[in-house]
C-alpha cells in the first residue's frame, strides 16, 4: 500500500506537488544512471521510478484528478511525460548499440536461433557421414 503522507520542511507545498518533486528527482536519477553505463543502477533507479509513478497515479485517483488542472502542474506533468519519452528513446538506442556490438563480436550467435526446426539426427533430413548413411526417424 503506498504511503501518501510526506513531511517536508516546506509546508506550503501540497502532497501532490511533493509527489511530482519525487518523480522529477527520480527521472533525473534514471538519466544519470543511464549515462553512467551501469545496468544495475539503471534497473534499480528505473524500478523506483516505476513505483513512484504508480503511487502518483493512485494518489491522484484518491484525491481527485481535478487537482491536476492547474497550469503549473500540467506543465510539470507534460515535462515528466516528455522526459520519460526521451528516456525510453535513449534506452532503445542503448539496446541497439548492444545488439550491434554483439553481432560484431559474436556473429554466429544471431544466425542460430535457439528454437528452430528439427536439426538433429531425429526428425531431420537424412545426411551422409563418411561411408555410413544416417537416417532420420
Amino acid at each position: 500500500m503506498p504511503n501518501f503522507s510526506h513531511e517536508s520542511p516546506d509546508m506550503s507545498k501540497s502532497s501532490l506537488d511533493l509527489q511530482l518533486d519525487m518523480l522529477e528527482s527520480q527521472l533525473h536519477a534514471v538519466k544519470r544512471s543511464l549515462l553512467g553505463n551501469s545496468p544495475d543502477a539503471v534497473q534499480a533507479s528505473g524500478a523506483t521510478l516505476q513505483r513512484l509513478a504508480v503511487e502518483f497515479v493512485q494518489f491522484v485517483d484518491a484525491v481527485g484528478r481535478a487537482q491536476l488542472a492547474t497550469p503549473l502542474r500540467m506543465r510539470r506533468i507534460k515535462a515528466l511525460s516528455d522526459g520519460l519519452a526521451s528516456l525510453r528513446e535513449n534506452l532503445l538506442r542503448q539496446a541497439a548499440y548492444v545488439d550491434r556490438a554483439l553481432a560484431i563480436v559474436m556473429p554466429g550467435a544471431r544466425e542460430k536461433p535457439t528454437y528452430t526446426g528439427a536439426a538433429g539426427a531425429y526428425g531431420g533430413a537424412p545426411r551422409r557421414s563418411g561411408n555410413f548413411s544416417g537416417f532420420a526417424a
